[in-house]
């Protein structure tokens, strides 16, 4: 596999599958442009065709070639990887060629099956009838695809077997099934059927979902299901598709919200109504897979919810889930039984309040719980401790913590105080909580946050950003220094960075002046630094954007650097010996508390 990715990645330019999706701009050797994962102004995300990656300032986000059309499409590792093989004109090494043609061959099948649906609902006037008066517009329909299966047992067999496809490609791709009393025969899945193709995030089709029209005898005599969806195929996992994602991601993007509704229609005429960041799960119960989709897209989501329902109140699918995973969740109230679709065709303009005022999921429980228990205040107190204190005691933020639980106290006519004492109680005790996972998504694990950075932190990430962009800077600072006063994380960076690379520049270019650091740059690739790379590449795109085309005198800088360095290192020296030295006080060892004032008087004077 990583062959195919040097493949991919010495065959495809990152400006030009940058600039596919969204507007750069050149900025020196580099490229910027707004970023397309956050909502700014002025740009901060920034392209580097020397490291081949990019990175946006403003919201973190940054990585290589595949990492962008991960995060763009919403695709995991693989799916990203065979966009740009395909996009390369690569064939994947641990793909069987075989199974390569059996998916390709599938999809086309799919899509034919699709054409075939499609024209079937153009012959049908009375299809056409229905989903009008379902609120259905022509445009909708054919840009959704919404086709029918005929009522007949073979229609679709015959259809696709004439186009070249055999019986039992037709079963594999979910459109048939072997008949229990014909060995050698088979007939159609979907029969007499309104059809809504699924389609994977890059827009082919994978699957159907199919609503019944017109009743057709089964085998067996059994009642027809509403609605049947494909089954478990090679392209088909509904575990991992969301419907609507495709067309809604670039939404979902830039509104930095997901809609989830759930079931089709709601999701094709929520995009009618103009709110185009809907997605559906089709009645299955949602899953870690596709909250992580759209985790990569957006922190906010929006669930409808029946405000006259109040049986599923704290049992609503995929809410733990969610909350979990770190989203704000948020709920779209609807009344009177009604769904988004239902909402829709009354008028859209219903669907798009009920969007714009959602409320905060704890805001919505409380009222619901409201409702119920409104004549019990010892039942409304004991299912707001049930429901309501595990998800405070999961919110990361004290703020909104605090918030929360004034908001409780006021609900049920409390103090603060008693709220508090049972929140602590699921945080310390360790209580199950509804959500599935307490860890935060993986993204936000790695390294120091930002907010918690100190000013060593910052030093010492200027530092390796120079010595990755410019290392002659940073040997030529370090002469005659300690580099003890870097921090255990550190220091084998810069040690590994700096043996790795030349001390001067003798191969003819001036580092300082080079606007990609000279020989530093190839220097650096020499170097293995496995897990690191990515994030010292981050800083040395920091650096060279930074320093490229200043005035400073960056030799000055680099030791400027060392020495703020340096006085970091003494002051944790000093806190340490002070200490020590109340403990030496506190013991009465006066023979220590004389070594150790007269070396914390010492160490005092570096920082006059």
């Amino acid at each position: 596999m990583s062959s195919s990715v040097e493949q991919i990645k010495s065959r495809l330019d990152l400006v030009d599958v940058i600039q596919s999706y969204i507007k750069v701009h050149r900025a020196g050797a580099n490229f910027k442009a707004n970023c397309p994962f956050h909502n700014e102004k002025t740009p901060s995300f920034f392209i580097s065709p020397a490291r081949e990656i990019w990175h946006c300032f403003g919201c973190g986000k940054g990585g290589d070639l595949i990492k962008f059309v991960m995060e763009i499409e919403g695709a995991e590792f693989p799916e990203a990887l065979r966009i740009l093989a395909n996009r390369a004109g690569i064939v994947l090494e641990t793909e069987d060629p075989r199974a390569r043609d059996e998916r390709t061959r599938a999809f086309e099948l799919l899509e034919d099956a699709t054409a075939f649906f499609e024209v079937e609902s153009a012959r049908h006037p009375e299809i056409a009838k229905y989903l009008s008066e379902r609120g259905l517009a022509a445009g909708t329909i054919k840009d959704f695809r919404i086709g029918y299966a005929p009522a007949s047992w073979d229609g679709t067999l015959l259809f696709l077997k004439n186009k070249g496809y055999a019986d039992a490609e037709i079963e594999r791709a979910g459109l048939a099934i072997k008949s229990s009393k014909n060995e050698s025969g088979y007939y159609d899945r979907f029969r007499g059927r309104v059809m809504f193709p699924i389609s994977d995030s890059t827009g082919r089709v994978v699957g159907f979902s199919g609503r019944i029209f017109s009743p057709v005898a089964k085998q067996g005599g059994e009642e027809e299901a509403k609605y049947i969806n494909s089954p478990q195929t090679l392209l088909y996992d509904k575990s991992k598709i969301l419907y609507g994602f495709d067309r809604a991601k670039v939404e979902i993007r830039k509104e930095n919200t997901c809609i989830l509704v759930e079931g089709q229609m709601d999701a094709v005429m929520s995009h009618q109504a103009g709110i185009k960041n809907a997605v559906a799960v089709s009645g299955t119960a949602l899953t870690n897979y596709q909250l992580t989709m759209i985790k990569r897209l957006a922190d906010n989501l929006i669930t409808a919810f029946d405000m006259d329902v109040a049986g599923g109140l704290a049992t609503k699918r995929g809410i733990d889930l969610a909350l979990g995973e770190g989203f704000e969740v948020k709920v779209a109230v609807i009344s009177g039984g009604k769904d988004p679709a239902d909402l829709v065709k009354e008028d859209a303009a219903l669907w798009q309040k009920s969007v714009a005022s959602a409320r905060h999921i704890l805001d919505f429980y409380l009222d619901m719980l409201y409702i119920k228990y409104k004549n019990d205040a010892r039942e409304m107190r004991k299912k707001t401790g049930e429901l309501v204190l595990p998800y405070i005691a999961g919110i990361q933020s004290e703020i909104d913590k605090a918030h929360w639980v004034g908001e409780v106290a006021k609900r049920l006519n409390l103090s603060e105080q008693p709220i508090w004492d049972e929140v602590k109680k699921y945080k310390n005790n360790n209580f199950e909580k509804p959500f599935a996972s307490q860890a935060m998504p993986a993204g936000r694990q790695a390294g120091v946050k930002e907010s918690e950075k100190t000013r060593k932190h910052l030093l010492e990430e200027k530092i390796l950003g120079l010595a990755v962009w410019n290392n002659a800077l940073i040997v030529k600072a370090m002469e005659g220094r300690d580099d003890r006063v870097f921090s255990d994380a550190a220091k084998p960076l810069i040690v590994k960075v700096m043996a790795g690379l030349p001390a001067v520049a003798g191969d003819g270019i001036d580092p300082v002046k080079s606007p990609h650091g000279g020989s530093a740059e190839s220097a650096f690739n020499r170097v293995d630094m496995g897990e690191h790379k990515d994030y010292l590449d981050r800083l040395a795109l920091e650096a060279e954007l930074f320093y490229a085309n200043t005035d400073k005198d960056l030799a000055m800088e680099a030791s400027e650097l060392i020495d703020g360095l340096e006085r970091e290192h003494v002051k944790e020296r000093l806190v340490s010996l002070a200490g020590r030295i109340r403990e030496a006080e506190s013991n009465r060892d006066n023979k220590m508390l004389d070594a150790l004032a007269m070396e914390f008087g010492e160490l005092s004077k570096k920082l006059i």
